[in-house]
């Protein structure tokens, strides 16, 4: 089991680590329902989203909502980045995964020597936390500050850091947190008592059949001893993902 603590730790500062970038607006765009490009604000929860916007609201809307106009461009931030906050609820920090727009009062960074990817991000967004206490509303986490900002990350033997080990514990912790919730889920899902069997869809040709395993009893020496029988549903076009599901639950299950 990998360890924090059974690692060489090192000191960087984030420029060493991150491209910085500056965030854009100061006014908020005009969100919709209909948008598809999320907007990203100096919030503490839900990832920083505060609303979806649309390719042409902000090809619209200046940096302050009125007067000159910038190129769209610089208003949309390409995906796989963290997003730090640096003002209002200051030090929060999350992956975005793809493109996005944001206030001025968050931080896009992006790693200049490792593609970044969920489990790397996640690791590093946990050591950008820890910061959080040195920073409130009176004293911002802006980029020009951030260059000076330091980090702490694992090393390898090369004291260089360790984005293997970063993505491997954080795989590991994934696994330990997703394991009593997946093992509940299958005891309700294929052990049902209210159901009583175990349901697995087998493909046949074009069509799917439902195995369906359920107790009866036999009355032997009068006493009720469970057997199981097996009942056959023939089912029409089972969506793939429902087929996916069932197999992965019933080999976990098993």
């Amino acid at each position: 089991m990998l360890k924090l603590r059974d690692r060489q730790w090192e000191v960087f500062d984030f420029n060493e680590i991150f491209e910085i970038k500056k965030g854009f607006y100061n006014k908020k765009p005009p969100c919709f329902d209909n948008g598809t490009i999320p907007f990203i604000g100096a919030s503490d929860s839900n990832n920083g989203f505060t609303g979806f916007t649309t390719y042409s609201s902000i090809k619209a809307n200046s940096k302050v909502g009125y007067g000159k106009n910038e190129p769209i461009e610089q208003k949309i931030y390409s995906g796989n980045a963290i997003c730090v906050t640096n003002n209002g609820s200051v030090g929060y920090a999350y992956y975005q995964q793809h493109k996005f727009t944001c206030t001025h009062d968050v931080n896009p960074l992006y790693l200049k020597s490792k593609k970044l990817n969920r489990y790397i991000a996640m690791f590093l967004i946990g050591c950008i936390e820890k910061q959080r206490v040195c920073f409130t509303y009176a004293r911002k986490w802006r980029p020009k500050r951030m260059v000076k900002s330091k980090l702490i990350l694992p090393v390898t033997a090369e004291k260089i850091p360790d984005w293997q080990f970063m993505e491997d514990y954080m795989k590991q912790k994934e696994q330990q947190i997703l394991k009593p919730t997946i093992e509940r889920l299958c005891k309700r899902l294929i052990i049902n008592d209210i159901l009583g069997g175990v349901s697995h869809c087998v493909p046949i040709g074009k069509h799917f059949t439902l195995l369906k395993f359920l107790p009866k009893f036999s009355v032997v020496n009068d006493l009720k001893k469970p057997t199981m029988r097996k009942v056959i549903l023939p089912m029409y076009h089972q969506h793939p993902s429902i087929t996916v599901l069932t197999d992965l639950l019933v080999m976990m299950a098993a």
